[in-house]
């Protein structure tokens, strides 16, 4: 029904004849990509899922973290360790870049599918919706105080408090609170280990004021105003200093901060917590498509390398590769979430 909507009766009778044709034209591939998209599964919030649709996605995430490695990248001892080395080998290349929200959403609409179909798992790819929570009190930590992360139906909470080095905090960050390995929950030390780049507890470090400023709702209205795909993925990511919030760090340093893996651009999906913060990062982006949809399954922009806005901008062509995780797939595939590569929706 998404689809239709592209063509309300008012845009139909202002086309010309050529446009419409074009449009309809359009209107027929989308329908036939829907078609190969069946039942799509439809993706939730974390707290819209029951209890015991909640641990059967935990259940599959411990799955996915005892079967055999196939990346052939050294350190990587199961599937879930070759997500994360896939994305620690790709990080110079996916941020700060015209394809950086498309990448992310193939990255995760594949470990969506190896949860589904390696795992038995049957349902969707859940999300945190971030924004829900944040506090207009900067030192809140009641956003860290959800079923999000609680220990019985979520993902477990902090670290206890360790102090960083200036060689460890090299951006300076400062209000961090934990820094150890995770107390409590289904990826605690008892139940899960980081293997990739080396052995290693699963790690936490809340920063309070960067999730609460960071997760505004207003921040993500500013980032779903923009007109075009160019300036929404600019938007999106914004500009790697503190002083300017942008929502893509919210999860990645509010959680990681200095000494947690999600706040390490490298190693942050480490952190199971780093799907469900990428679900909400391409939920907003999906809902931004909704509003032209027409117009924005067929459009991209940005640079090819990283903060390069004066330089080579990509194209709908432009290829996207996750190593041996999923075939190459371009721009213009991985727009569309019911077409012939993904097959998703909210």
């Amino acid at each position: 029904m998404v689809y239709i909507s592209c063509f309300s009766a008012a845009r139909i009778r202002n086309m010309r004849l050529g446009d419409l044709i074009l449009a309809l034209g359009v209107f027929g591939l989308v329908e036939g990509a829907a078609r190969k998209c069946r039942n799509p599964p439809q993706r939730k919030e974390w707290r819209e899922l029951h209890l015991a649709e909640r641990k059967e996605y935990i259940d599959a995430v411990h799955c996915l973290a005892n079967l055999d490695s196939i990346s052939g990248f050294d350190g990587a001892v199961n599937r879930f360790d070759d997500f994360q080395a896939t994305h620690s080998d790709q990080t110079p290349n996916i941020h700060w870049v015209g394809h950086f929200v498309l990448w992310h959403r193939y990255y995760i609409a594949t470990y969506e599918k190896a949860l589904r179909e390696e795992c038995g798992y049957k349902g969707a790819q859940p999300y945190w919706n971030w924004s829900l929570d944040a506090s207009s009190d900067n030192s809140s930590t009641a956003i860290y105080e959800t079923e999000v992360f609680d220990a019985e139906v979520g993902f477990g909470g902090n670290g206890d408090y360790m102090s960083a080095t200036p060689e460890q905090n090299p951006l300076n960050l400062t209000g961090h609170t934990g820094g150890g390995c995770v107390k409590d929950g289904p990826f605690s030390s008892k139940y899960f280990q980081v293997n990739y780049p080396e052995p290693d507890c699963l790690r936490r470090d809340f920063i309070p004021w960067i999730m609460n400023t960071f997760a505004q709702q207003s921040i993500v209205d500013h980032v779903q105003s923009q007109p075009d795909y160019t300036t929404f993925a600019r938007a999106l990511e914004n500009v790697p200093v503190f002083s300017q919030p942008n929502i893509h760090g919210s999860g990645h340093f509010g959680v990681g901060g200095v000494l947690g893996q999600l706040g390490n651009q490298a190693q942050s999906p480490a952190d199971p917590l780093f799907y469900l913060h990428h679900g909400n990062v391409d939920r907003v982006f999906w809902e931004w498509q909704q509003k032209d949809l027409w117009t924005r399954l067929h459009q991209v922009g940005g640079p090819v390398a990283p903060m390069d806005y004066s330089g080579t901008n990509v194209t709908l062509d432009f290829t996207v590769n996750i190593g041996k995780l999923a075939p190459d797939a371009t721009l213009e595939q991985l727009l569309n979430t019911r077409g012939d590569v993904l097959c998703y929706t909210y």
